[in-house]
């Protein structure tokens, strides 16, 4: 399963109300690279092929590959101020070589 904190899901809804994304669905993408490092990706979707999983996270519907999932499979996607007033998504994955349990 993937979780959503609810400060995710309120930028995720908002996002997804708006008028030109309202048959869109949340996609979010895994890739290892090169060193093993995992890059993440967000988007918006309405392409659901047979190799995809469509999941229903706090009344988000999302679309990831099978592949993907396998990779983040028990991650935590939140969005925190990294800096005074900038705000960002975060990729808590556990199966991720770079992951740090997170101290607060």
């Amino acid at each position: 399963m993937i979780n959503i904190t609810k400060e995710a899901q309120t930028i995720f809804k908002k996002e997804i109300d708006k008028e030109e994304n309202k048959n869109f669905k949340l996609r979010i993408a895994v890739m290892k690279k090169e060193g093993s490092n995992f890059q993440y990706a967000l988007g918006f979707d309405d392409n659901i092929t047979s190799n995809d999983k469509i999941l229903n996270v706090n009344e988000l519907e999302i679309i990831i590959s099978n592949i993907s999932f396998e990779m983040c499979d028990g991650m935590t996607i939140d969005y925190v101020e990294l800096e005074k007033n900038q705000f960002n998504f975060i990729f808590l994955n556990p199966k991720d070589p770079n992951y740090v349990e997170p101290k607060e």
